[in-house]
């Protein structure tokens, strides 16, 4: 068989030679069956030889040095790359062109780069300078991608690169002049032998494809299978099952399928899946039992993993030509004769040569498939869907290294979308010349217009989308099209396409591109439009918006790029395009063109209605119970067209022209044509009022879904800003008159706006929301005409930053979603974002940089910017009014900042100041809220309304006061005027909050018209002024006799009872708030109180953060003899050592294990959040085949707002309130709670839920307690909430069990697991006490000043968690348990009790912390006190762990220090020792031992350093339960220990010898202590926590210095590759994969490797 396919290459002729390229092609063909179709390393390897032996025949040392020889297997440009000699230095006047490999950083400057496309390597963008620019770097994903150094064309100024900028006096090219080597001369049989070569390899890896199907479709049967088209002339039967690449399934999903389905092991089954994932595809078995193989492929394909089996011959061939492709590549990196661009030019040749056919091949049917193609690399382009991932993406390389390709539109069946050869094309559309060409001389953008048309009307045939496209077609938004989203490139082409200024002149330069477009536009015109559901609620909500809007996304997109190509046109041609964009909208509203959907739609039809004894005729339409789109693609470009010739009317050309727009469009166009034109976006206004003004709820979520989306930063000026720019732009084409009735007739307000408050659909509330939404789109139209003054750039992005930083400061990540995407991508962003802003640094792990608005700014601030929400807007008001109050202004009023639009057809925006119908809106405003009902609980505020009237007003009087107040004076609504309307608000006392801007209004219109003042000063008006005033005098003094009385009455109580007698479990609980909450619940948006429960979302996780104290004398035991002597100070010179930042390797700390809590501070209320778990829980069930963003085995969710990880909801606390009762010193506490305890009967129900190990415990406070739910619980969902945190630290306590040295009842048993009070509340207040040290706190005296709220909240929500879980127990006598329970911890801290045998355990070896909670679970008012008592048990618990430190320690590791520092703190601290030590003989003796070691002045030092953090501790807790306890801190400059020990009202220890009672107490646990110890001292082991700074792993300041000089140096040390998300831990400097599945644990758990490296 060999003989006669070599004789058949040969022509059968024995006399004639054998050449290169018919060897070659023998090798090819017969290698298949050689090998019996198994292809394996070593195939590939015979290939290459058998391609580069053929390639250089004799002349090897062209390629190579002398007696160098190619390694089996090997590159050859990875021998020249090793091989010492190197090619000379390519001219320095040539592009770059270096093609980018995974891995390699790429750079780009904005200010310097024309578009966001044009990309620098490293080589290049450290030769050039870019100081001050805005420059961004990014990691190449996958290789292709070439540097745009050295191309004129994409920069928009020289960049000066010393290798590419072909200068005379570079000094590279000066170096290449003394040099320079001259390549080997290459003959010109030699080069043609290459070509032939190349050429033979190309046209066989052609024929190979031939073979190859597009669809990846397996045969049902055998018969099937064997009738699959095959090149093997022997038709073995030998099959090949593939495992071809998706995304959709996970790798755990694939490889667990594949054991199950084939037997494979674990191994295996994941080497196939890894190859798959670095491949594209991979042989999953070969063998010659097709019945047996096709049962095993149809069992791997059940759960739509994409499987084919064909004849193991076809598909070694196919790996042949992924061979021959990576060949290819491989030439183009290399050199012939120290000649770099022989191999380029000759691959470019033969890729644009004809293809020359091989006899018995399918090549002349291919050709009738696919006439379009002749070149060989135009059928690279026909066959590239057959390919799979590597192939894919080796031939983009060599695309973007040497080829211009003309796109077709073969876009549909691409199975692996993001290696497509649709992506290729951002490499040609971006350059000027090359775009403009295609456009001009190849209708590229004609057909890329066609492909989307024909896409998505769903014209596919036979896989390829029908050319031309019939227009007649309806889009079905349901259809797979929309599901898809292989349409982004295109849309993305497109938009390039039209940013280029090439092409922008073309565009724009006649009508035949709008044309097309508008056309195109139309298509999406209305679709998928929505009715409002009445009576029931929309059964089957459909998530298909989502694709919808992801479409509208692209196209809106490319609409803004189109228009914006009109910049610079003529007049002429705009206002003819503009005339074809009005025309298609005329047509399709009327119906004339199959646009819109019939079963939605109706030709628009006129009615004639009466407002104020006026006409009108209108467009008839009831938004109520019509269809409505927000998809109007064709309006969104009429409007940017529009805003263009608000542009021309500034330039000097149009100037000289007689016609405006207003009179171009009303001589071309009917007052009813363009009624109709604006139709669509008025719908859309009306829509959102509706549905904002509750008026949808029916709809269910995806209406709420559409709206949140239509006005996201994304879309909103995209979409919701073009709808209203052409409002605006009605009312100067038009009366403006008429469109305010239209716009009243579409808000359904027409009636309510002449004083007929009823609807027959809508409620009070439902009317107040309408309302506010008309004002706010009438303050748009008026009040903001940026749309029309031609703003720079720079302008825009200015305006854009001062409204996002008005509220306050933000990091940038928030800017980012305040201001319009597009305005981030430019250079000037950045720019003004400097000049406007200051940047704040963090000042803390738990605190994030932010920018805050210079102060001279704020007077370009508008608190009616139209992004703004009313909740931002009052907050905006809010910040500006408190400046001005500062200035000293009285009653502050925000006035709007004046405009003019000089030589616009947008300056006649002034008269719809005056017109009469806008007129009467303001009093129907004003009259319907200030003298009607008031609005039901929830509604829309109507202080909120109003304002937005008073706006209207003093808009009005700014702009045109002198015609306004004639107008509102002579115009007459319901018997009166504007003006006395204004004059009887002013004198009302319910209108306070109002009257200082209806006085500035009457003052101001009064210098108009002198008459006004006697409107204002009637007697009418003085006689209310005056009965005001006398209320006034009268409430007053009733409120202080009460004031008085109730004093009198508080004296009286006091003196009749004495402090003891005072119930005290009466006081405010630290438990779940009564009071509302300041912020909304964020899924359902109404206020939050006591009537419905409600919790912050947090998350509970497992931590080792914390660590113990070094080992005295060891390698790490000089960081705690450096602690600082205050933590809130940020002294730079005390950052770690450099050989420990470099090292990268972490100090050997022994880790705490505990768990950590942490919230988000977004608020929900309990119902809320279990119909989103629910929600979650669908989803799951609906997309089973997603990887999820929560595990819900581990009851995680996403934060609806904010998309942080929770996993519980904990409960909402305020902090505990001061007492009624004066506050006992702690002596009269200490005394009164010994006399309390001997009063008190022993609770016997109690005592059987304490642990019996005798530390005085609560076993119901256990996480894995056995009695859980108690039978007793009720149905409180507030006491549901804390068993939400209970519920997440179980699961944690139960896979935690040995990491937890705290001794605990066995599995099963009561109180079993982590203790909350300890594990979770303890650990969580020294986590954030941790995250606070070495942050500067500029500006207060305490760290705790400037805590976030989130800190506070967590750890009142900690202790309103215990709260609840008491009440859970004890439902039916609740104050009765609270009141037992601060017994039990009274018991506990009292030395006198010890000899129960409940309390036998040390107080000592007990978490003080732990204490602190479950005090402020039941008695809150005794924080204060107790904090002075755990404060010196800490102090104790230091010197008795020091003494077990130091125990065997030898004298000579000596580290004596005596002289002292804190002394005033402190007093002597050997006499402190001394005494504690005292009452055991072994510890008095270690006392002496350790004061001859350290001297007294070291270990005041320890002492001070490991007690500061607990002080910080207790502070920290005091602020956020007990803040009314905080005192002042004294003298700022004092150390921060002195400076807390104030602020709590702790004595100092020097004074210990004035505190009997303290002495009392401290000696009462020093004995218990010692007793245990002298018996047992291994069981009173004390670990103290590290004292000093947590340092994380420094990165230099600027990011990219990472990479520089070597883009390969971030290495994975887990699996030698560089990471596609590189992670690095702050903790250690390691390396890690981020969401790869290369690292994933052996185990094959869900674990990652920065998951597996936090347990390292």
């Amino acid at each position: 068989m060999a003989l006669s396919i070599l004789n058949k290459h040969l022509g059968n002729s024995r006399d004639r030679s054998q050449d290169a390229t018919e060897r070659l092609r023998f090798v090819l063909e017969t290698m298949p069956n050689a090998r019996h179709g198994l292809f394996n390393p070593q195939a590939r390897a015979n290939i290459l030889q058998e391609l580069y032996t053929a390639l250089w025949g004799s002349h090897v040392s062209l390629f190579l040095a002398r007696n160098e020889t190619l390694p089996s297997g090997t590159l050859l440009s990875e021998a020249q790359a090793r091989s010492p000699v190197k090619p000379p230095i390519d001219s320095v006047s040539k592009a770059c062109q270096h093609v980018f490999k995974k891995g390699e950083c790429c750079f780009r400057c904005k200010d310097c780069a024309m578009d966001d496309s044009c990309i620098m390597c490293a080589r290049c963008f450290y030769a050039t300078e870019h100081t001050g620019h805005v420059v961004t770097f990014c990691i190449s994903q996958q290789p292709g991608g070439s540097c745009d150094c050295g191309d004129p064309e994409v920069w928009r100024h020289p960049i000066n690169c010393p290798h590419h900028s072909g200068t005379v006096n570079s000094p590279l090219k000066n170096l290449q002049g003394q040099s320079k080597r001259s390549p080997v001369p290459i003959t010109h049989s030699f080069r043609d032998s290459m070509g032939k070569v190349i050429g033979c390899a190309i046209n066989f890896l052609l024929d190979v494809l031939d073979y190859s199907p597009e669809d990846t479709t397996l045969p049902t049967s055998q018969d099937a299978l064997a009738a699959q088209v095959s090149a093997d002339p022997l038709q073995k039967e030998y099959w090949a099952i593939v495992l071809w690449n998706d995304e959709k399934h996970s790798y755990d999903e694939a490889v667990a399928h594949l054991q199950h389905m084939t037997g494979c092991n674990l191994q295996q089954a994941t080497a196939v899946v890894l190859r798959t994932d670095e491949e594209g595809r991979d042989v999953i078995e070969v063998a010659g039992d097709a019945k047996r193989l096709l049962e095993t492929a149809h069992k791997i394909s059940t759960i739509d993993l994409t499987v084919t089996m064909r004849r193991a011959f076809d598909i070694f061939r196919e790996h042949m030509a992924a061979v021959i492709i990576e060949w290819l590549l491989d030439l183009l990196q290399c050199h012939v004769g120290g000649d770099t661009t022989i191999l380029k030019d000759l691959v470019a040749d033969e890729l644009f040569s004809p293809r020359r056919p091989e006899p018995g091949y399918l090549y002349p049917e291919m050709a009738k498939l696919y006439p379009e193609a002749r070149s060989l690399i135009d059928w690279l382009f026909v066959y590239h869907p057959r390919l799979w991932k590597r192939p894919r993406l080796n031939l983009k390389q060599i695309y973007i290294t040497i080829l211009t390709m003309n796109q077709g539109n073969r876009l549909s069946v691409d199975r692996e979308a993001e290696t497509s050869i649709k992506f290729f094309a951002l490499d040609l559309f971006t350059v000027p010349s090359v775009a403009a060409h295609l456009v001009r001389e190849n209708g590229v953008l004609s057909r890329l217009l066609a492909v989307i048309a024909g896409f998505f009307t769903n014209q596919i045939s036979n896989k390829r989308i029908s050319f031309p496209y019939d227009p007649a077609h309806m889009m079905d938004v349901e259809a797979y099209p929309f599901r898809s989203k292989r349409y982004m490139p295109i849309f993305s082409d497109i938009r390039y396409i039209c940013n280029n200024h090439s092409v922008q002149k073309i565009i724009s330069n006649g009508t035949g591109s709008t044309s097309e477009f508008a056309t195109v536009c139309a298509m999406f015109m209305g679709i998928q439009p929505n009715k409002r559901a009445r009576g029931n609620h929309v059964e089957y909500e459909s998530d298909s918006w989502i694709n919808v809007f992801n479409v509208t996304l692209s196209l809106s997109r490319v609409v803004k790029a189109f228009g914006e190509a009109f910049a610079s046109s003529t007049q002429a041609s705009l206002f003819a395009c503009i005339d074809v964009v009005m025309s298609q909208i005329q047509a399709v509203c009327a119906m004339q063109e199959p646009r819109l959907d019939p079963n939605f739609y109706t030709p628009i039809s006129f009615h004639t209605v009466t407002f104020n004894d006026t006409s009108y005729r209108i467009v008839d339409f009831d938004g109520l119970s019509g269809w409505v789109s927000f998809h109007n693609a064709p309006h969104w470009l009429l409007a940017e067209l529009f805003r263009q010739a608000s542009v021309l009317a500034d330039r000097e050309e149009s100037k000289v022209q007689n016609t405006d727009i207003r009179t171009f469009v009303t001589n071309h166009f009917d007052e009813s044509a363009i009624l109709q034109i604006i139709e669509f976006p008025l719908r859309v206004i009306a829509l959102i009022a509706q549905v904002r003004a509750g008026l949808w709820v029916r709809n269910g979520f995806p209406i709420r879904g559409q709206l949140v989306h239509y006005r996201d930063f994304m879309l909103r000026e995209l979409c919701y800003d073009q709808d209203l720019f052409l409002l605006q732009t009605a009312m100067i084409l038009l009366d403006p008159d008429l469109i305010l009735v239209s716009m009243l007739d579409r808000f359904q307000l027409r009636n309510w706006m002449a004083g007929d408050q009823s609807h027959p659909e809508c409620e009070p509330a439902h009317l107040a929301g309408l309302v506010e939404e008309l004002l706010f789109t009438i303050i748009y139209c008026v009040g903001d005409p940026s749309n029309a003054m031609n703003l720079s750039l720079e302008a825009i992005c200015r305006r854009e930053i001062v409204h996002a930083l008005a509220p306050g400061p933000i990091s940038f990540t928030d800017l980012c979603k305040r201001v319009p995407e597009r305005l981030i991508e430019e250079a000037c962003f950045e720019h003004v974002l400097q000049e406007v802003s200051t940047f704040r640094r963090a000042e803390g792990v738990m605190d994030t940089g932010s920018y805050e608005l210079k102060e001279d700014y704020f007077a370009e601030v508008d608190p009616f910017f139209y992004h703004y929400t009313r909740a931002r807007r009052e907050e905006v008001e809010s910040v500006l009014k408190g400046k001005l109050l500062k200035k000293g202004v009285k009653d502050p009023i925000i006035l709007p900042n004046a405009y003019s639009i000089p030589n616009s057809p947008y300056s006649r925006l002034n008269q719809v100041l005056t017109s009469p119908v806008l007129l009467q809106i303001i009093f129907y405003v004003i009259q319907n809220f200030v003298d009607g009902p008031p609005l039901t609980e929830g509604a829309v505020s109507t202080d909120a309304i109003l304002d937005q009237a008073m706006h209207l007003i003093i808009l009005a009087i700014t702009q045109v006061g002198e015609a306004f107040t004639s107008t509102a004076k002579s115009h007459k609504f319901s018997d009166t005027t504007l003006v006395r309307l204004l004059c009887r608000v002013e004198a009302r006392e319910a209108s306070k909050a109002f009257r200082p801007r209806v006085r500035w209004c009457l003052d101001r219109m009064s210098e108009y018209d002198v008459s006004l003042h006697s409107l204002r000063h009637s007697p009418e008006v003085k006689g209310m002024d005056s009965s005001v005033e006398a209320k006034k005098k009268a409430a007053k003094a009733r409120q202080d006799a009460i004031m008085k009385q109730f004093a009198n009455a508080q004296k009286m109580f006091l003196d009749a009872f004495d402090d003891d007698d005072i119930d005290e479990t009466n006081q405010p609980q630290a438990g779940p708030t009564d009071e509302a909450a300041s912020e909304p619940c964020i899924l359902c948006q109404e206020k939050m109180d006591s009537q419905r429960p409600f919790g912050t979302i947090a998350a509970i996780h497992p931590s080792r953060i914390v660590r113990y104290t070094p080992a005295p004398m060891s390698l790490h035991w000089n960081e705690v003899l450096t602690s600082p002597d205050s933590l809130d100070r940020d002294d730079a010179s005390r950052l770690p050592p450099d050989d420990r930042d470099k090292s990268g390797a972490p100090s050997p700390y022994t880790p705490r294990f505990g768990t950590y809590a942490s919230t988000c501070g977004h608020m929900v209320h309990y119902h809320c959040f279990n119909d989103y778990m629910e929600a979650i829980r669908s989803r799951h069930r609906m997309q089973p085949q997603r990887h999820q963003p929560e595990c819900l085995e581990r009851g995680e969710f996403i934060c609806p707002l904010c998309k942080s990880l929770g996993n519980c909801l904990m409960p909402v606390a305020k902090p505990a309130q001061k007492s009624a009762t004066r506050s006992s010193p702690f002596p009269e506490w200490l005394r009164s709670l010994g006399i309390e305890l001997l009063r008190s009967t022993p609770d016997r129900t109690m005592e059987r839920h304490q642990y019996i190990s005798g530390t005085g415990e609560f076993m119901f406070w256990a996480a894995e307690d056995t009695v859980w739910p108690p039978e007793q619980a009720g149905n409180d969902p507030a006491e549901d909430i804390s068993s939400t945190v209970r519920a997440a630290v179980a699961m944690i306590s139960r896979q935690s069990a040995t990491l937890r040295i705290r001794p605990e009842p066995g599995y099963g048993e009561r109180g079993s697991g982590l203790y909350i009070p300890e594990g979770l509340g303890s650990y969580t207040l020294s986590a954030i006490e941790i995250a606070y040290r070495g942050v500067e706190m500029r500006g207060s005296t305490l760290f705790v000043d400037k805590l976030p709220e989130t800190a506070g909240q967590c750890i009142r929500g900690i202790v309103a968690t215990l709260n609840g879980i008491v009440a859970a127990y004890f439902p039916t006598r609740r104050l009765a348990a609270v009141e037992s329970l601060r017994l039990a911890i009274a018991k506990r801290l009292l030395p006198d009790w010890t000899r129960e045998d409940l309390y036998r355990h040390p107080f000592l070896l007990r978490d003080p912390y732990a204490l602190l909670f479950e005090c402020a679970a039941v008695a809150p008012e005794s924080i204060p006190n107790l904090t002075c008592a755990l404060y010196y048990a800490i102090l104790l618990r230091t010197l008795f762990a020091l003494l077990q430190h130091f125990l065997v320690l030898p004298p000579s590791h000596a580290n004596t220090l005596r002289d002292t520092k804190h002394g005033r703190l402190f007093g002597s601290v050997a006499i402190l020792l001394k005494s504690a030590a005292r009452h055991s003989a072994s510890l008095d003796r270690t006392a002496d031992r350790l004061l001859e070691i350290l001297g007294e002045g070291r270990l005041e030092q320890l002492l001070y350093a490991h007690t500061l953090p607990a002080l910080r501790s207790l502070l920290l807790f005091m602020h956020s339960v007990c803040p009314w306890a905080v005192g002042s801190a004294g003298d700022a400059d004092a150390c921060e220990y002195e400076r807390i020990l104030r602020a709590l009202s702790i004595p100092f220890p020097s004074e210990l010898h004035n505190h009997e009672s303290i002495q009392v107490l401290l000696a009462g646990w020093c004995t218990h202590f010692a007793q245990l110890y002298t018996i047992a001292s291994g069981e009173c082991t004390i670990r103290l926590d590290y004292p000093n700074i947590y340092y994380m792993t420094k990165l230099p300041a600027i990011l990219d210095l990472m990479w520089q000089g070597n883009d390969m140096a971030l290495t994975c040390t887990r699996c030698n590759t560089i990471p596609a998300d590189p992670a690095i831990c702050l903790i250690c400097g390691t390396l890690c994969c981020h969401q790869s599945y290369c690292c994933r644990g052996s185990d094959w758990s869900q674990r990652g490797e920065c998951n597996m490296h936090t347990r390292e």
